[in-house]
């Protein structure tokens, strides 16, 4: 049986070897530990892989006190589980590039400038339900008395995100601060309906989750942030891994708006993903389906029936079998698509 001193100097050997490897590198792969503060409140904090050293990011603030936006991130780590709470899962981390400004045997300090990036590595076969969470752009429209509008849109669908957090005004003026600030030249992704460089993340619960809008509710769990930020490491890992056309995003919706028993949001989110699927609107529809068999011809007329009848006969009630029939119909429509060959 080792005695407690060889096995203290095999620890301060392996914090050795392993301070060397992030010196060089600025990589160090963490995960997040529940503790008490001195005041007895819990609390959490990051602490290296292997060799469990607390890791500790730094700001410019004369005290140097832990970046407290961080947070968020631990606290969605945690919630995680699995690698991400675990010394020995290698599997799962949060990996942490920085400089490094101190380490020892017990502790390792990071700074956070403009070289801090946070990343999370995760697994998501156990995962039941990841956060609620929309990657946006931002658009602009003319307004009122010549002013300049601005609006949430979802990446690559387009769909509405709305939600008004503190107040509408509060959530203009956070839309309006990288124009006021300057900061959009250093983020133009964020103007672009595609590509995830630059962005605003909105997560929350839904209230409404149709085929053209995303309404959060205004509650406690609404946030709103501009990305990519420490904080949006971990859902971030999640887009990431879940990557999805706008085709298979509203093909999703659909199916989600039909076991919800949205029967009408499920059969316009049905000629959406065929219509994305075929690069566009009903004459890129049209054009793909050109001489397509006579079952998948089927599919597509029977789909846009119900699609009309969705959109124009508000008065007209759209029941299970018809939205069953429209998924069938997506269904088919698809899957001839990817056979074909998925680029328009």
């Amino acid at each position: 049986m080792s005695s407690p001193s060889s096995k203290a100097r095999r620890a301060a050997h392996a914090a050795q070897v392993t301070a060397r490897s992030a010196q060089s590198s600025g990589r160090i792969k963490c995960y997040v530990e529940r503790f008490e503060r001195p005041d007895g409140m819990p609390d959490l904090r990051l602490r290296e892989k292997l060799t469990r050293r607390t890791v500790r990011v730094l700001t410019n603030q004369s005290m140097l006190q832990p970046f407290a936006p961080m947070s968020n991130l631990l606290q969605d780590c945690y919630s995680h589980g699995g690698g991400l709470i675990e010394p020995r899962n290698r599997k799962e981390h949060v990996a942490i590039v920085a400089p490094i400004v101190t380490q020892n045997a017990q502790e390792i300090t990071v700074w956070l400038d403009d070289k801090f990036s946070v990343t999370v590595n995760i697994l998501t076969a156990g995962i039941v339900s990841p956060p609620v969470s929309v990657w946006c752009y931002v658009e602009e429209y003319p307004g009122e008395n010549d002013s300049l509008g601005l609006r949430l849109r979802q990446k690559v669908t387009g769909r509405k995100v709305e939600m008004y957090g503190k107040n509408k005004d509060h959530l203009t003026k956070f839309l309006a601060s990288p124009r006021f600030t300057g900061a959009y030249k250093l983020m133009p992704n964020l103007y672009e309906k595609d590509g995830y460089h630059d962005y605003v993340l909105v997560s929350g619960g839904t209230a409404v989750d149709s085929y053209d809008v995303v309404l959060f509710e205004d509650d406690a769990q609404l946030t709103y942030l501009l990305g990519p930020t420490p904080d949006t490491a971990y859902r971030d890992a999640f887009r990431v891994l879940k990557e999805e056309s706008a085709a298979a995003a509203h093909s999703r919706t659909a199916m989600t708006h039909f076991e919800g028993g949205r029967y009408r949001e499920a059969v316009l989110s049905a000629r959406l993903a065929v219509e994305m699927a075929c690069g566009g609107g009903g004459a890129d529809v049209k054009r793909r389906l050109d001489g397509a068999p006579q079952n998948v011809s089927t599919a597509g007329a029977t789909l846009f029936a119900r699609r009309n009848i969705a959109v124009h006969e508000g008065g007209t009630r759209v029941e299970q079998p018809d939205a069953l029939e429209a998924i069938r119909a997506m269904m088919r429509l698809l899957d001839y698509l990817e056979l074909k060959g998925g680029q328009p």
